[in-house]
Order: structure tokens, then C-alpha cells, then sequence
């Protein structure tokens, strides 16, 4: 499996999250976005810790077809009265358009699922 892994989910590793451990280390392939990248480290967790950590990561940064998928999830999110977060709507495009599993803890990502039904999304 190849996931993308967000922001909550990073955090919770970094605290010790045992169920988070053990899915990041039983993938083949794991991601960060940029994103992710500046929302961790707006954090109260020791930049040097962070940057160590996010270092195992392939980071990808969001392309202009990103830009365009997450408009659409934009739109329909506000029409449904659904929105969420701008980064959260990015990288749940990224996800997609990548074809990654988003791996996250925020649950507002459910909300991208519901009408998007393409975003492989693993709650943890």
C-alpha cells in the first residue's frame, strides 16, 4: 500500500500513538506533502525531532492538476455545505490524483470521501 500521510497522523506518531506506529511501519511506500511538511511544524514538537522524522518521507509538492482537482472538491464541499480546511482539500487532491491512501486523524476528511468517492482514506 501506498499512502499519503497527514498532518494528525504524523503528530499522533511523534506522541506515540502505538495503532499510528504500526501502520506506518507496515506500508511499502509513504508520502508527506509540503503541506503537511509546514502544518507539522507549526507544532509545539522540537523542529530538529520533526525534520529528523519527516526526513524518511518523499515529499511531494501540489502540482497544478492538485490545484484543479481541489477546486472541484472546493465547490462541491461549499455547495453541500460541507467545507473544510484549503490545505486539507489540497491534499486530499493530491491523495487522489496520486492514488495514495490519505492517512489521517482528522475526521473531516470523511466529509472529501462522501463525495469523492475515489479518495482511498484510511482513519486512524
Amino acid at each position: 500500500m501506498k499512502v499519503l500521510i497527514e498532518s494528525s497522523a504524523i503528530i499522533e506518531y511523534l506522541k506515540g500513538n502505538e495503532k499510528v506506529k504500526e501502520v506506518i511501519l507496515n506500508v511499502e511506500d509513504f508520502y508527506i506533502s509540503s503541506l503537511t511538511v509546514f502544518e507539522v511544524l507549526l507544532g509545539r514538537i522540537e523542529e530538529s525531532k520533526i525534520l529528523d522524522f519527516l526526513s524518511a518521507f518523499k515529499v511531494i509538492n501540489p502540482a497544478k492538476r492538485d490545484a484543479i482537482m481541489g477546486s472541484r472538491i472546493y465547490k462541491r464541499l461549499k455547495d453541500k455545505g460541507k467545507l473544510i480546511g484549503s490545505f486539507d482539500i489540497l491534499i486530499s487532491a493530491q491523495a487522489i490524483n496520486k492514488g495514495l491512501t490519505l492517512v489521517t486523524k482528522d475526521s473531516d476528511f470523511l466529509k472529501v470521501k462522501e463525495e469523492f468517492n475515489e479518495l482511498n482514506l484510511l482513519l486512524i
